[in-house]
């Protein structure tokens, strides 16, 4: 096929005489170099148009070596020196489409398009200084070029230089304050850094400048996270103002209506979309769940089970097991629970359900039983149920069952962070501290934001007065992931008393109470806190409140031991 091509090729050239391609290339080598190259057109449209058909046959090689003879036939055709790198990208050859335009550069410096093309290549490559150099390049020819200036903004935004990208977007808005992309780019960017009261006011100009349906949803998420339901609401009215028919905008009005607590214009909503929606089951679902906000259970229930019956939708049955377990009817909730097979969306919190069931009910053999069914077989089989039957083991005092499950478990989900931490858990259950901490270093490894994981290390290595520098940095980072949790900020404490700032310490085990006021090791910690400051009265308080708190008769006889050397001191 190759030869034939060949011969179809050569016959053309000698049906062209100036088209001699092996004379040209001879030519070339061979003789001496002018100052305006021989250029012969004939031979480089025909061998341009067999690369523009191998091209758009996606026959990328045999384009690029069409296009290389088009060339060596009109050494001075600009628009081939230009196809050529873009034939280069859609090869994937970004190395050799870099080393083209390079070379374009040192042949035409004055090109600006050449440096655009090669800039944006570089920021394919992650190369994003090398970009940014060159758009430099570009500004310092035409510095007006909004275009570069935007582009150079979004790579600093890109590297996190907020400031630097910041000064450029308000340097064209002061020139040009109509610029669309450098409003909505600040915009981004103040959401991006939490000024969240200017972000919306970019937005909202921006919005003006130019409105668009995607961009009046951005905005409405933007403040629907803010918890601004009213300005949320308002910018999906304008989209369903201009599209009534745009059934995402009228569920998002809904949920605004529902944000606001006004659940009798989310019912009037959802009757509106109900009336051209393609999916009429899933708006009376979203009704039903109205309904029940409403405390209108009846009506509620009734919609659900004409959909259990009329759909193969799993919810509609979850829901009404979720009814019958409120009620205590416990055997209603099982028969649609049991409907819910493993490949409905809902299975993993069907089976969840049955095991609460179970545990009400005082039958956990039966959840023991329904657990090792599903987990048995790989179509049911789920890393929550290893999680759940651990559990349960547990509770009936099998810890050495729980440990080989969960052994098993990470073995056929490897790569699993919570079934780590469930088994790091286990393992500190049983005193087995070094084997646990291991596994909670597992769990940072897949997931390093876990900071559960991380007060885990962090607590322990400061329960054990050890690597107290590196627990603070575990825990500090803890907190920054969840600054409200009342366990980690005991933990903060802790660490701070292990390491004698016992001010600090105080300071943060204070906070925590605020957050937990129920945790008896957070009243003793608080105790040893004030009691190494000299507040014995403080600390006897709150090591009285621990003692009634306590129901483990180890930890109680411990803290009794402190009440009885204060006491003695008094």
């Amino acid at each position: 096929m190759i030869f034939k091509k060949f011969l179809l090729i050569l016959y053309c050239c000698l049906l062209l005489p100036s088209c001699t391609v092996y004379q040209k290339v001879v030519t070339v080598v061979n003789e001496p170099s002018k100052e305006e190259p021989d250029v012969d057109l004939s031979c480089s449209y025909f061998y341009f148009l067999w690369g523009s058909h191998a091209e758009f046959a996606a026959r990328y090689a045999e384009a690029f070596e069409a296009y290389e003879k088009a060339l060596i036939c009109d050494p001075t055709a600009r628009y081939l020196r230009d196809k050529i790198p873009i034939l280069l990208l859609k090869m994937g050859e970004y190395e050799k489409a870099a080393i083209w335009l390079r070379q374009a550069l040192i042949d035409r410096p004055e090109e600006t398009n050449s440096m655009l093309f090669l800039a944006s290549l570089y920021i394919q490559q992650d190369k994003l200084e090398e970009a940014i150099k060159l758009y430099y390049q570009v500004l310092e020819r035409d510095s007006d070029n909004e275009n570069v200036h935007l582009r150079l903004g979004l790579l600093y935004s890109h590297q996190e230089k907020y400031d630097k990208a910041e000064k450029i977007f308000r340097q064209l808005l002061k020139k040009n304050g109509s610029s669309y992309f450098a409003r909505l780019s600040l915009a981004r960017l103040l959401k991006e850094t939490d000024k969240a009261d200017e972000a919306a006011i970019e937005y909202e100009k921006a919005l003006e400048i130019n409105w668009s349906k995607e961009l009046a949803y951005e905005i409405g998420n933007f403040f629907s996270n803010l918890k601004k339901h009213a300005d949320a609401l308002r910018l999906y009215t304008s989209i369903s103002e201009s599209d009534p028919f745009d059934e995402r905008a009228g569920l998002s009005r809904v949920q605004a209506f529902l944000d606001l607590g006004n659940n009798d214009e989310a019912l009037e909503e959802l009757k509106n979309i109900s009336m051209f929606s393609k999916n009429q089951a899933n708006i009376e679902l979203i009704i039903s769940k109205v309904l029940l906000r409403k405390n209108e259970v009846q009506k509620a229930q009734d919609i659900l089970e004409r959909l259990a019956s009329e759909t193969t939708n799993s919810e509609p049955r979850y829901m009404l097991a979720l009814l019958a377990f409120k009620e205590e009817n416990y055997p209603s909730a099982l028969a649609h629970l049991n409907l819910i097979l493993p490949g409905s969306a809902d299975f993993e919190d069907a089976v969840y359900l049955q095991i609460r069931i179970f545990k009400a009910s005082g039958e956990k053999d039966k959840g023991v039983a329904l657990l090792r069914k599903h987990i048995a077989k790989e179509a049911s089989r789920r890393p929550l149920f290893y999680a759940l039957l651990a559990a349960l083991y547990h509770e009936k005092k099998e810890d050495l069952a729980a440990i080989a499950l969960l052994e098993a478990a990470v073995s056929i989900y490897p790569d699993n962070p919570q079934l780590f931490f469930d088994y790091g858990l286990m393992l500190d259950k049983n005193s087995m501290e070094e084997q646990a901490i291991n596994k909670m270093m597992k769990v940072l490894e897949l997931q390093p934001d876990h900071a559960e994981a991380l007060n885990f290390v962090g607590y322990t290595w400061a329960d054990k007065n050890i690597r107290l520098k590196e627990a603070l940095e575990y825990i500090e980072k803890a907190i920054a992931l969840k600054p409200d949790n009342g366990y980690i900020v005991d933990s903060l404490g802790w660490v701070f008393y292990r390491l004698g700032d016992y001010q600090r310490a105080v300071k943060e085990l204070n906070r925590s109470l605020e957050l937990e006021p129920n945790d008896p090791h957070i009243h003793d910690h608080l105790g040893d806190a004030y009691r190494a400051l000299g507040k014995n009265t403080e600390a006897l308080e709150q090591y009285r409140k621990a003692l009634i708190m306590f129901e483990d008769e180890k930890k109680k006889a411990a803290v009794q031991g402190k009440i009885d050397v204060l006491d003695k001191q008094q």
